[in-house]
C-alpha cells in the first residue's frame, strides 16, 4: 500500500508561530514537545511564492518556500519532511537552524532520513519510536491517477 507525508515538524512552539502566520496551517501534536504541520494541497498553493529558490529534490515543495523556513528556523530547528513509499527513493528530508540548511537533504542513501531529522529535534532514544509511530496517522493515500 502506497501513503505520502509531507510536513513541516519543529518543537511545539515553533509551529505555533507558523500557524500564527499561515492561517491554512494546521497543527497537530506530536509526543516529546514535537507538532507538525502537514502539507495539504490547500497550504502547497498557498504558500507558492514566485521565487527561484531551490526545492531541494523535493516533489511537493513550494516555490519559493525555502525562504520562509530559513525565516522559521532563525528561531529554532525545523524539518520539511518528505515520504513517498509508493516510489523507489520517495523519501527526503531537510533541517534548517539559523536561517540555513543545517542537515540534508537526506535521501534514503543517508540512512533513514526521517528518523535522523527527528533525533536532531530531540526525538531521542525511547522517544523516537513513539514520534514515528504517531506520524503515521499523518500519512495519507495519494489520489488515484
Amino acid at each position: 500500500m502506497s501513503y505520502e507525508l509531507n510536513a513541516l515538524i519543529a518543537a511545539s512552539e515553533l509551529i505555533a508561530v507558523v500557524a500564527a502566520e499561515v492561517p491554512l496551517a494546521r497543527p497537530a501534536p506530536l509526543p516529546h514537545g514535537l507538532a507538525l504541520v502537514p502539507m495539504t494541497d490547500e497550504l502547497h498553493d498557498a504558500l507558492q511564492h514566485p521565487s527561484n529558490t531551490p526545492d531541494f529534490g523535493f516533489k511537493r515543495f513550494p516555490s519559493g518556500f525555502a525562504l520562509r523556513i530559513a525565516g522559521w528556523s532563525k528561531a529554532a530547528p525545523i524539518a520539511y519532511a518528505e515520504t513517498d513509499e509508493g516510489h523507489p527513493g520517495g523519501r527526503r528530508t531537510a533541517l534548517w537552524y539559523d536561517g540555513r540548511i543545517t542537515l540534508g537533504p537526506l535521501t534514503p542513501a543517508d540512512g533513514t532520513p526521517l528518523d535522523r531529522v527527528l533525533h536532531a529535534l530531540g526525538a531521542t532514544g525511547p522517544a523516537a519510536p513513539a514520534v514515528a509511530a504517531a506520524l503515521d496517522a499523518y500519512r495519507r493515500r495519494p489520489a488515484e491517477d
